[in-house]
């Protein structure tokens, strides 16, 4: 039997695998095949955008729809498996970097104005907690911000 140490040893090793490739596949999937994005969240997935929720896959695929094309360029993410008491497992993912959207982007709830497109990409800061299902994982919680100085 595995040692309380080990199997938390095991527990990181598979944050940081899950961590690394949701991230590549979901900022890709947002920049090019916003389409897909509803099978990265459940009905009970929720998402707060820079203040505005949005609950249950539809809902949020359709916002990330309503944006401009954008382009994320993450600088940096960080994955830790969470401990929820329970024996389903879920692992925070944190991201930073920039993004650019090439339209103006007043009008939509949460994007700001006129900085946040065209030539001058925006920083931002996006979380996850990622529920392990038996064969994927899905998006539980996500929250972006803008990082503006």
């Amino acid at each position: 039997m595995a040692s309380s140490a080990e199997a938390f040893s095991v527990k990181i090793l598979e944050a940081c695998e899950a961590g690394e490739t949701f991230v590549k596949e979901f900022y890709s999937t947002v920049d090019r095949r916003r389409n897909l994005l509803s099978g990265f969240y459940s009905d009970t997935s929720f998402m707060v955008w820079n203040g505005h929720t949005h609950t249950g896959s539809a809902n949020i695929s359709n916002f990330y729809q309503s944006l401009p094309t954008s382009e994320h360029e993450v600088t940096s993410f960080d994955c830790q498996p969470l401990n929820d008491g329970r024996d389903q497992t879920q692992v925070l993912v944190t991201c930073s970097g920039q993004v650019l959207f090439d339209t103006p982007t007043e009008g939509v709830a949460g994007m700001g104005g006129a900085s946040n497109f065209g030539s001058n990409p925006t920083n931002f800061h996006q979380s996850f907690i990622l529920v392990k299902h038996p064969e994927y994982w899905k998006i539980d919680s996500d929250c972006f911000r803008f990082q503006e100085l």
